[in-house]
């Protein structure tokens, strides 16, 4: 695991140099002309073509530092992968889909590929031997997503790399790409620095921990994708009403799942380790004690750069929250780890998280007043403090880790929704669970 994530999380700096800021600004700019065919399919045509020559570019001087640096030259074969991952990452374009809004095939297509891969990692992964199979997967999944996408972007879409418009694109472009390389300074090279500064074992465990932490970034983040089109097209046509209104609901969904999933990881992050991880992994425990409220603070972070300042195009501002991110992470990295290595680490990345949405938040409110609702986090909080008591009570019933997850995941989720429904009376999940046959008593309340 140590190996293959310090792999992945290099391989990841040339795939931010190859995507360019396109998956973002893909998105503003398909939703700007869904309704104009031949406008779509020029602007799709002119930004995949850019994401092609640059991701060459990369393969190149990939290839060049992986096989000439005596550290990685060790694993060449997982960076061989990570270069067909590369090129393969130009041809998903998944920013497309995003832009017209299809994420109903965008989520068909995930899982049946997924289930694919996850199908064949318990058929073909057994032990470190299997290392380059493992990473392999992931190439088999991007050759899978690209192949059925761009059949489907040709059914909607004409392609003609003809009398292209390449220079407009390049200034946003390289505005959101400089962004991109920011805070993937200080999302991976923390990775990076563990690695170097410590030894493949603590790369193990704070991979380990980082990665169970940001499954729920996927439920979070995917808000980000759904309301950039919507968001886009109500600032452009000054609809500040339809804006607010949909950033209010944002923020709500926002802290209505980030509390209890970083509260209910915190609680169960012993029985979580054992069963994703298994017994050797337990020194993680700690780590993701402390990086399980990142998805508070990124899920936040994403309303306020995605959801206001990208669509109002002030891409800078959010340049200049991640330079002040590096500046505090690359501190603390080099700080923390030595002393406390994979602990060190994830202190680093919670800090520095909260630190960006903290800047993010000034710039958006002086660009758009809005309310944030504080009430809701303190609600939210003290709501969460029962999964502690649930869990307790689980424990003296059963110590099996699956069994524990499962049962204190269910009562937990059963007591939270309950308290938000007819305590809290939580006006959004009221709109939502109302709108179906069988719960339309809930409009009474």
């Amino acid at each position: 695991m140590g190996a293959v994530s310090f792999a992945d999380n290099f391989t990841t700096y040339f795939l931010i140099f190859s995507a360019l800021g396109i998956p973002l600004y893909g998105i503003r700019e398909v939703a700007k002309a869904k309704n104009n065919p031949d406008a779509l399919g020029k602007v799709f045509s002119e930004l995949i073509f850019i994401h092609f020559i640059t991701s060459v570019v990369s393969v190149i001087i990939l290839f060049l530092i992986s096989y000439f640096t005596n550290k990685l030259r060790t694993n060449f074969e997982l960076y061989q992968i990570g270069m067909a991952v590369l090129l393969g990452n130009v041809f998903i374009a998944e920013w497309f889909f995003q832009g017209i809004e299809k994420f109903k095939y965008i989520a068909l297509r995930t899982v049946s590929i997924r289930l694919v891969t996850v199908a064949l990692l318990f058929l073909l992964v057994h032990t470190v031997e299997d290392r380059n199979t493992y990473y392999a997967l992931n190439l088999l999944a991007t050759i899978l997503a690209a192949a059925t996408n761009m059949y489907a972007i040709n059914k909607i879409t004409k392609i003609s790399f003809k009398k292209l418009s390449l220079v407009k694109h390049l200034k946003p472009l390289f505005i959101i790409f400089s962004n991109s390389v920011v805070t993937t300074i200080y999302l991976v090279f923390d990775t990076i620095i563990l690695g170097f500064l410590t030894r493949d074992l603590n790369v193990g465990y704070y991979s380990a921990s980082m990665r169970i932490s940001k499954l729920s970034l996927a439920i979070i983040g995917v808000l980000s994708a759904v309301l950039l089109p919507r968001l886009t097209i109500a600032f452009q046509n000054n609809d500040l009403t339809a804006a607010k209104s949909l950033l209010s609901k944002s923020m709500n969904f926002v802290i209505f799942l980030s509390v209890p999933i970083a509260l209910g990881t915190y609680c169960l992050s012993e029985e979580i380790i054992l069963l994703f991880a298994g017994n050797s992994y337990l020194p993680a425990v700690s780590s993701l004690q402390i990086l399980c409220f990142i998805v508070i603070f990124v899920g936040i972070a994403q309303i306020f750069s995605h959801q206001i300042l990208l669509p109002l195009h002030q891409e800078k501002k959010i340049l200049y929250a991640s330079i002040f991110g590096v500046v505090v992470s690359l501190s603390l990295n080099f700080l923390l780890i030595p002393v406390l290595k994979e602990d060190g680490a994830a202190i680093s990345s919670l800090a520095t998280e909260f630190c960006v949405t903290i800047a993010l938040f000034f710039y958006a409110f002086r660009l758009l007043k809005f309310k944030f609702p504080i009430l809701e986090v303190v609600k939210s909080t003290l709501t969460c403090t029962a999964f502690f008591i649930i869990k307790y009570l689980i424990l003296k019933l059963t110590l099996i880790p699956v069994l524990v997850i499962l049962y204190t995941v269910l009562l937990s989720a059963i007591f939270y929704l309950v308290a938000q429904l007819f305590i809290w009376k939580n006006r959004n999940v009221l709109d939502i669970l109302s709108g179906f046959g069988p719960l339309k008593f809930l409009q009474r309340i």
